[in-house]
């Protein structure tokens, strides 16, 4: 994170440097570290260099005027002018940044205080780092508002050299639309004329206008989870979070909410965890408040299970007041979570949901009368939402009872883990964990290369 706060604050002094200002770090009245603004050009612009600004996110803020006079005029110039604007290009750039909801979140946290900090390291990042954040934000967007659409029967989203266009088609095209016989090359015969094309430049932009606000509407009328307790949502609760609704997973916890979180802090706590996670909390307080089969011992200072199993100690420290909030949300951002206990809930649910102890039941794919470990490991990495191109499971040559599992996230990236008939929850933990870990640097490298590719078009937004 610190990175990104670097990328961020490189990329603005960039700005500064073009409107003519210097950004300093100052002292206050009240002995506090401050922003302030010094006018190059010696006008004293608007009175700005009498401000005090406590976050970098106010100055942005403040310079709303030269934003316009430097950045949206100049593009708006350019565009009238008929001049094709690469999706690199500097100005264009600029104005990404400062529509940015990710952007906007990192100023707002940046005090006068950390900016001396991270500046005193003297790491320089050039303008492809603050692109690769912009474009990241992007994916975000486009894979939210294709799942949004992806909900309407009548509407698409396609995309063009130098547009994307959000379209509605009549009623009696849907079918072909399911059988994806409509694209940007004959979409127009297909038209719903009641209804105007929209043409957008980014996705975020498709995002801001509509599918922002449409989730919200969405989020009064559909369940996020099903009857079994899985999540039911049509976007991820990672992106639910993004979008800024996490808390509204809260009547799903209703321990969380009753023992645990301070009443002023019921929309920030969610956004902090993993549905795995509160999956964990919610569970650990069921059984010390509603089953009695955790106690503290006042003895020995200690929290106990009567019976040889996992419980999550710190929730449990909160909810007795034995911890602060303060303190227990900074242990968890400052020692995030590993691979291994985050696979732990979702293997036990396996298990538990299937009566199992081990794996005495299950085989190879070839194996007659047993379950498959191959099913078993789909549906477990189906509660990450993993992506993957093929799992499948063969006997290990010439070992009874042992397996060796492959999973393909795609036709040239697979790995394999091995499973021993009687394995349990530890040993397939630790499987699900290692893939994973592979998952997450296949899913990150493929993005890097999506950015990488998408930078080598340019494009003509006239």
């Amino acid at each position: 994170m610190e990175r990104k706060k670097a990328i961020v604050i490189d990329f603005l002094n960039e700005l500064l440097d073009l409107y003519e200002f210097e950004l300093l770090v100052d002292i206050n009245s009240d002995m506090e570290n401050v922003f302030r603004l010094n006018d190059r050009q010696g006008a004293n612009w608007s009175g700005i260099e009498q401000d005090e600004f406590y976050t970098l996110a106010d100055i942005v803020e403040r310079l709303s005027s030269p934003h316009e006079d430097y950045i949206y005029r100049s593009l708006e110039e350019r565009e009238d002018a008929g001049e094709i604007i690469p999706k690199d290009d500097w100005d264009l750039t600029a104005k990404r940044y400062l529509e940015s909801d990710t952007v906007a979140k990192i100023l707002s946290e940046i005090t006068a205080k950390e900016y001396k900090e991270i500046k005193s390291k003297k790491e320089k990042f050039g303008f492809k780092d603050i692109f690769e954040i912009l474009d990241l934000e992007e994916k975000f967007c486009k894979s939210v508002c294709q799942k949004y659409i992806n909900t309407m029967s009548k509407e698409m989203l396609l995309e063009t050299n130098d547009k994307i266009l959000h379209i509605y088609i009549e009623d009696e095209f849907i079918d072909l639309k399911e059988q994806g016989l409509i694209n940007s090359d004959n979409y127009e015969q297909y038209l719903d004329g009641n209804f105007e094309v929209e043409e957008y430049k980014f996705y975020k932009e498709l995002y801001d206008s509509a599918i922002k606000d449409n989730i919200a509407y969405d989020l009064n009328d559909l369940a996020l989870f099903d009857e079994i307790g899985n999540w039911d949502f049509y976007i991820t609760f990672e992106e639910l979070k993004q979008v800024g609704y996490g808390f509204m997973v809260k009547d799903h916890y209703p321990l969380l909410e009753k023992y645990a979180i301070p009443e002023d802090k019921q929309f920030e706590f969610y956004n902090y965890f993993t549905l795995e996670e509160l999956d964990d909390f919610e569970d650990s307080l069921k059984k010390f408040f509603i089953e009695g089969s955790i106690i503290y011992n006042e003895d020995s200072g200690t929290l106990e299970a009567k019976e040889d199993y996992l419980f999550n100690s710190d929730i449990l420290r909160l909810a007795c007041g034995l911890i602060t909030y303060k303190d227990f949300i900074n242990e968890y951002k400052e020692h995030s979570i590993s691979n291994f206990d985050l696979a732990l809930p979702k293997v036990i649910s396996y298990f538990r949901e299937n009566e199992i102890k081990n794996l005495m039941d299950y085989g190879s794919d070839n194996d007659e009368g047993l379950y498959k470990l191959s099913d078993m490991y789909k549906k477990i990495m189906n509660k990450f939402d993993m992506q993957y191109y093929d799992v499948n499971t063969r006997d290990k040559e010439g070992s009874d009872g042992k397996y060796i599992t492959t999973i393909a996230f795609d036709p040239e990236k697979e790995i394999e883990v091995e499973t021993e008939a009687w394995n349990g929850i530890k040993a397939v933990t630790e499987n699900i964990a290692t893939i994973y870990e592979n998952y997450k640097i296949f899913y990150e490298n493929s993005i890097k290369n999506e950015v990488q590719n998408d930078k080598e078009f340019e494009y003509d937004y006239n």
